[in-house]
């Protein structure tokens, strides 16, 4: 299909977000609303796209592109991304496509086409390679689940919005976020950010070695050993003694875990789950009486704890247990947070058999109130269930994890701390540090925000000092670095014959407007960005950032009446330079007090 795709870095004449443009011929032929629902129902397959549900205001053509490409973007989770349609003439369709990751959605859009393409040939009768079609689906969603944000990046990203914070990959396909602009960026991925020491990660990936430095820094720890084999295992229980907890050294999930193993041939099968995990690198780990807290830190403070409990189901006296299991999951699939809250309850050989340990089958139905209890361990993903408890942890707990934290270098951490009685001290009861998670996962969009609040202090919405110089001279430009260099800032600056970093090149030649800006606005040692562009540009390409905070406009340049409005909208303040081309008082005063704003001044 001949179709033309251009992206838009910023707002633009076309849509006020950031976007993928495609303008394409639209095929001959009327379909009702039916017809493409049913054909895209049936030729879809919705195991493929969970998100099929496409609302559809009319048959058009434009339409259900725009709505399939909007659902393989959320084919990993819902992003919330706009998307617009319209019919430019009689034969020829624009799409607007907001995006997170410009690539996912050209990719997106580019499918997208194609699909409703075929669909539309199909309904008129005609043959289409079907087989191809499906392969070309299934690839596409291989490549968003890739690309696209995951559950705790999508919260973070919801609550970033919120602040006004702009939200892009740092490299595209890596899941790694950057927050913010140049010297106030912050790299996130999930919650971890760059600000966690390599050093604190790795140990933390190695349950073994964490431990080590728990208790070499006086801490309660638990009391383990590492089995190569099963007979290995066995030697250890004896040393240990039961009940035992057998898990893979490194891990996350609940993935290969095994909690109260009070017997050989437990031990045995436990092992066996926690060895395909991680072969050769087993741990079988003595068994801490208590409850199971996560007890989370963010920028060196302990942030919130919540008590976690394994998953359970409670009797009616009607329902059998897995009808029970079926009812609770549709409770928990229709909560406003089930993409981050708890997994879903599933039965499999670890679920038979800590039901039979109680002597229940999932066929019987328990008396009303009995609680069930379906997994030992109390992992979220595994099913367990959260409980705040952030306002009763004692404070010596709390200096625990923080001193826990500093010591492996974690900005965030998430510690697993076994305790019957949070309110009390570590030294008052029997208790223990389970492990150290670098990226300790949250539960709610509210988490998310606290989150951010560590990063981007005082209602900051991570901008830096941003000047926009449309259709001015090159001493306009060096006029504006200039005066930002004299307060103490780095400068990053563009126009359309070069890039500079803090005096120094970038971009080896020519490029695009949005590339020039990128190259700056990524890099964390810029404090100040001076952007030169041409109304050509901004007309081509959007505006090159989602707000700026002065824009200067060339004398006599010719800047068309719409370019000028999109300015005004993008800008702070808009000011245009005298006849000799400088930027006048008013102007510098603006930019200085930009400056002086984000803590540089004379």
């Amino acid at each position: 299909m001949l179709a033309t795709v251009t992206l838009l870095e910023g707002p633009s004449l076309f849509a006020p977000f950031a976007a993928v443009r495609v303008e394409a011929e639209c095929p001959a032929g009327a379909f009702s609303e039916d017809d493409v629902q049913r054909l895209l129902r049936e030729f879809l397959l919705p195991a493929l796209l969970p998100h099929l549900t496409l609302p559809l205001r009319d048959a058009r053509f434009e339409t259900a592109v725009a709505a399939l490409a909007n659902a393989f973007q959320d084919c990993a989770g819902t992003n919330d991304l706009p998307v617009l349609s319209e019919r430019i003439e009689n034969s020829r369709c624009r799409i607007l496509l907001g995006y997170l990751d410009s690539g996912a959605a050209t990719l997106a859009l580019k499918t997208a086409l194609d699909v409703t393409a075929a669909l539309f040939a199909l309904a008129s009768g005609q043959r289409i390679d079907s087989t191809s079609i499906k392969g070309r689906i299934e690839r596409t969603v291989q490549q968003m689940q890739l690309r696209q944000p995951d559950a705790l990046a999508r919260s973070l990203i919801r609550a970033a919005r919120r602040r006004g914070i702009s939200v892009r990959p740092l490299a595209p396909g890596s899941r790694v976020w950057l927050f913010g602009l140049g010297t106030r960026g912050v790299h996130f991925f999930e919650a971890a950010n760059h600000f966690d020491a390599m050093t604190g990660a790795r140990l933390a990936r190695n349950k073994f070695l964490s431990n080590q430095l728990v208790t070499r820094l006086g801490f309660p720890g638990v009391r383990h050993g590492i089995a190569a084999t099963p007979e290995a295992a066995t030697r250890l229980a004896r040393e240990i003694g039961y009940p035992l907890v057998v898990k893979p050294t490194a891990a996350g999930k609940g993935i290969g875990v095994t909690a109260f193993i009070t017997h050989d041939v437990d031990l045995a099968i436990a092992f066996a789950e926690a060895n395909r995990v991680a072969p050769g690198e087993v741990l079988v780990e003595r068994h801490v009486a208590g409850d199971d807290h996560r007890i989370v830190v963010i920028g060196g403070k302990f942030a919130w704890a919540v008590r976690r409990s394994p998953a359970a189901v409670v009797g009616d006296g009607e329902h059998s247990i897995l009808d029970l299991m079926q009812i609770e999951n549709r409770c928990r699939a229709g909560s406003p947070v089930a993409e981050i809250g708890p997994g879903e309850l599933t039965l499999d050989a670890e679920v038979h058999r800590v039901l039979a340990s109680q002597g229940f089958s999932p066929g019987d139905v328990p008396a009303a109130g009995i609680s069930v209890t379906l997994r030992r361990i109390a992992n979220i993903a595994r099913g367990g269930t959260l409980a705040d408890c952030t306002a009763i942890v004692h404070p010596e707990v709390r200096d625990m994890a923080e001193a826990i934290a500093r010591n492996f270098h974690l900005d965030v951490m998430g510690l697993d701390f076994m305790t019957p009685d949070v309110s009390k001290s570590w030294r008052e009861v029997e208790c223990a540090v389970l492990e150290v998670n670098a990226t300790p996962g949250f539960s709610s969009d509210g988490r998310a925000a606290i989150i951010l609040d560590a990063k981007f202090p005082g209602g900051s919405d991570g901008r830096i000092p941003a000047v926009v110089l449309v259709g001015a001279s090159p001493a306009a430009l060096a006029q504006v670095v200039t005066l930002c260099e004299a307060v103490g800032a780095r400068v990053g600056h563009t126009d359309s014959a070069s890039t500079f970093m803090a005096g120094r090149p970038r971009m080896k030649s020519p490029a695009t407007l949005p590339k020039r800006v990128t190259a700056l606005v990524v890099d964390t040692a810029c404090e100040a960005v001076v952007i030169a562009a041409t109304a050509q540009e901004i007309e081509a390409h959007g505006f090159p950032l989602a707000r700026c905070d002065v824009a200067l406009l060339g004398a006599g340049a010719s800047i068309p009446a719409p370019v000028r409005r999109l300015i005004a909208d993008c800008a702070d303040t808009v000011h245009g330079l005298p006849g000799n081309g400088i930027a006048d008082g008013e102007a510098l005063a603006a930019i200085r007090a930009a400056l002086a704003k984000a803590g540089f001044s004379q």
